[in-house]
């Protein structure tokens, strides 16, 4: 997808989501803020744990393999292409619907709403940083030191730094990267 339109499909289900399911809901700010705010952190763990076990899996069958080259394995051939550096609109969608209903039937609608939107935010970070990642090379200190991270990735060990937004998961399971990487 580009991404120009990964910017404006995200800020219409965005805002449109805020208009619709959060003003005029009657959830307190504080529980909106903590809710939110629990969102994102869990997206965090989820990019990682679904980046690792995944993407990463290790299936024999022919028809798993193809799927997950189809998922990921083609932006591990292609790290660069910046077609496969974001998630496809017709995968994310659906996926992102799913996670809605999980959220408000377990959470239930006050707390449930505002912690899909901090994951949904999560996600569109993600993916976006992700692209970023492949796409640009940055002259700030810390958004290289991420940056580096995620590349070693693809360039030094596909076994390890699964986190792309952020290597906090890495340290702490043990998953950072010890090599260097190929030029």
């Amino acid at each position: 997808m580009p991404a120009s339109m990964f910017g404006v499909l995200w800020s219409i289900v965005v805002l449109g989501y805020i208009y619709f399911a959060l003003l005029g809901s009657g959830i307190s700010f504080s529980c909106m803020v903590a809710a939110l705010l629990s969102g994102i952190a869990i997206w965090g763990l989820f990019e990682y744990v679904m980046h690792r076990f995944l993407f990463h899996m290790h299936l024999t069958s022919r028809l798993g393999r193809t799927v997950l080259f189809v998922l990921h394995g083609n932006h591990h051939m292609f790290p660069r292409d910046r077609y496969r550096n974001l998630m496809p609109a017709i995968v994310s969608l659906p996926l992102a619907a799913a996670f809605y209903f999980v959220f408000i039937s377990t959470m239930g609608q006050s707390f449930g709403r505002p912690f899909f939107l901090g994951f949904l935010c999560g996600y569109i970070a993600y993916d976006g940083w992700h692209y970023a990642t492949h796409q640009h090379r940055f002259s700030n200190r810390i958004l290289k030191s991420i940056q580096r991270h995620h590349l070693k990735h693809h360039y030094a060990d596909s076994e390890s730094n699964y986190g792309v937004t952020t290597p906090v998961f890495d340290t702490l399971f043990h998953t950072v990267c010890r090599k260097t990487m190929e030029r």
